[in-house]
């Protein structure tokens, strides 16, 4: 088969990031292993085996389980229900906030969500563990698959420390509070026009990591890509920051 027309598509779909959502690709459960940093600090012990699930659901696949007397890095409280974790293996994935399960929160030593400065550091550490893992495709939202486009990468991030960011750059642009470039902080969401010349029209957003430069999900590099809005071709291609933490 040629490969024309899905390179074709690709490098047509670099100014066309997920302004408008489309449909949900729901392909089956792959490897789901992002891994956490070395310095990572397992402070949470497993006290009943729990199963660590792909999403924040009890429906969703199951990724191993995780035996009593293990330890887990506490990522972030998805919801009421669930906690976002890394495993000691280096697994990314949820497990039940039940007390049954866990100590986190409790005296045996577990954390508490985060909040503030705190959970902007999440999101970036969170965003920056998929490195090398997320591929681009405009108008997919997989993450069983870790295939997503700009805004579907940026609502998948913030869902994890439970901020909810509707899917496409038209909705996300009016999210939270305006900030000025000159204000921004680790966490903002950051858009861009990426059509011809800036006219303004947004149609790619990423996330703010401080000291000038946006992670986001860009299909040049077909996943994540770190660049400075301060100098070259995204600092001309700036359009706008929103504040959603």
């Amino acid at each position: 088969m040629s490969k024309t027309k899905p390179i074709l598509r690709r490098i047509l779909s670099v100014g066309l990031c997920a302004a408008i959502g489309l449909g949900v690709a729901t392909v089956g459960q792959a490897s789901f292993t992002p891994k956490a940093s070395a310095a990572t600090v397992y402070e949470t012990k497993v006290t009943s085996g729990v199963n660590l699930r792909v999403s924040a659901s009890a429906s969703s696949g199951v990724i191993r389980m995780i035996h009593a007397g293990e330890k887990v890095h506490v990522v972030g409280q998805a919801n009421s229900y669930w906690l976002h974790v890394f495993d000691q293996k280096g697994n990314s994935g949820y497990i039940s906030s039940g007390d049954q399960y866990t100590n986190y929160g409790g005296s045996g030593g577990g954390s508490a969500p985060a909040s503030g400065g705190a959970r902007a550091d999440q999101v970036i550490a969170i965003a920056k563990s998929y490195m090398g893992r997320v591929s681009y495709d405009y108008g997919t939202r997989n993450p069983s698959r870790l295939i997503f486009d700009c805004s579907s990468f940026t609502e998948f991030v913030f869902a994890k420390v439970g901020v909810d960011l509707k899917w496409g750059t038209k909705h996300q642009k009016s999210a939270g509070s305006f900030v000025s470039k000159g204000n921004l902080a680790k966490g903002d969401l950051v858009f861009f026009d990426t059509v011809g010349s800036n006219n303004g029209v947004i149609n790619h957003v990423g996330i703010y990591m401080g000291n000038g430069q946006v992670i986001h999900d860009t299909p040049s590099v077909d996943g994540l890509l770190i660049s400075s809005v301060n100098s070259g071709y995204w600092s001309s291609h700036y359009v706008s920051a929103r504040r959603v933490l």
